[in-house]
């Protein structure tokens, strides 16, 4: 649990960090990196949910 909180305040860190830097430069790019960012913290919580989920459904 502590790594998965970690990954979550380094990738909220880095997505706040990538929308300043946007708003200074206006470039796209760090827009799409912070999706991309955004995307990957997203499907990683699914996929550590559905594993919880069968450890729960398995020790049941």
């Amino acid at each position: 649990m502590i790594v998965l909180r970690l990954v979550l305040v380094l990738a909220l860190t880095g997505v706040a960090g990538l929308l300043l830097a946007w708003m200074f430069t206006r470039n796209r790019k760090y827009l799409r990196i912070a999706g991309k960012v955004l995307r990957f913290v997203f499907v990683l919580a699914v996929v550590v949910a559905l594993i919880f989920v069968a450890e729960r459904l398995i020790l049941i």
